[in-house]
């Protein structure tokens, strides 16, 4: 094991695993330098306003006036970086449910739901409810949010965060591989469960727990979650697959399995102003169905943002 130079998170040297340095070495070639720099660095603030509670433009104006800078993200009016403030979580507005921190790419995976009005909406691994605030802001209203977590503790944070923020979404403990239901959910956020390699510019200690065991432990779940949630998907209704991880065990390992049981295709992902690449074709001698390029790989170093991969996935109609 090692620890490599730089700081993040709280200012401590994250710690990268020996493993995982060669893992992604080899994975990313000549980028992996600038990759390994940017997950050195601590990752930039951003928001994401509630506008079921305020005008976006309006609480950037009035947050302005206290001194604070806030710069308008181009893929969504409710995105905001925020640089010069040390401590937003503990201002009035967000004890009030104004604005919600969240970072850059994390705020993608909702945005690719393509929500339209009067969705049934389901967000499957819920919990504490930052991505559900977006999918019940996106829908403002005009549809059906419902938001499960099986956590007790992370089920708590979910509810008071539906709470909070005013979101109107229904909270249900559960474990979504428990849902006895099919063919009920316009639209489907499964950000799942991952080994969270992407958290190490959050938390330098992300990866003091990593392995590939851990990595193989977590696909093998995320492949079960994702065949529930089509599942439960209508015909033709949309799954956006999501994790903070790397590995393409977890990421397009996982969506192939979708494809490989010929129930689902993948659909490009657009996001205004912000750059994404498409996935891995091929990795560790495996080939990958050409659809899998329209996949998204969210790289550290292109938008200052932690690591995302992103699948929008189409139920096929029968």
């Amino acid at each position: 094991m090692q620890e490599t130079q730089g700081k993040a998170g709280n200012g401590k040297k994250p710690f990268i695993p020996q493993e995982f340095t060669d893992k992604y070495t080899q994975i990313l070639g000549q980028e992996a330098g600038a990759f390994f720099e940017c997950c050195n660095r601590k990752i930039p603030k951003s928001i994401w306003v509630n506008s079921l509670k305020i005008r976006p433009q309006l609480l950037a104006k009035d947050l302005g006036k206290k001194g604070w800078n806030l710069v308008q993200l181009p893929f969504h009016e409710n995105a905001f970086a925020l640089e010069g403030v040390e401590r937003p979580g503990g201002s009035d507005e967000f004890n009030a449910g104004l604005f919600n921190l969240q970072e850059k790419a994390s705020m993608i995976p909702a945005l690719a739901l393509d929500l339209h009005k009067g969705d049934v909406a389901l967000d499957a691994c819920a919990a504490p409810g930052n991505k559900t605030l977006q999918v019940a802001c996106l829908l403002n209203g005009a549809g059906k949010v419902v938001a499960a977590d099986k956590n007790v503790e992370r089920f708590r944070s979910l509810r008071f965060n539906i709470r909070k923020f005013g979101m109107g979404a229904i909270a249900k403990r559960m474990d979504i591989l428990d849902a006895k239901r099919k063919g009920v959910v316009d639209r489907i956020l499964l950000d799942a469960p991952c080994s969270s390699e992407g958290l190490v510019r959050k938390d330098p200690d992300a990866l003091r727990n990593w392995s590939m065991e851990l990595v193989q432990k977590k696909a093998s779940l995320q492949k079960k979650l994702a065949d529930k949630c089509l599942e439960l998907l209508k015909p033709d209704g949309v799954m956006v697959y999501s994790t903070c991880s790397f590995a393409p065990e977890e990421d397009e390992e996982v969506v192939q399995h979708l494809l490989d049981g010929a129930k689902a295709r993948i659909e490009a992902i657009k996001i205004k102003g912000f750059k994404m690449r498409g996935g891995m074709r091929e990795y560790n001698g495996a080939r990958y169905d050409a659809s899998l390029a329209k996949t998204a790989r969210i790289y550290p170093q292109d938008n200052d943002t932690q690591q995302f991969f992103v699948a929008k996935i189409r139920k096929i109609s029968t």
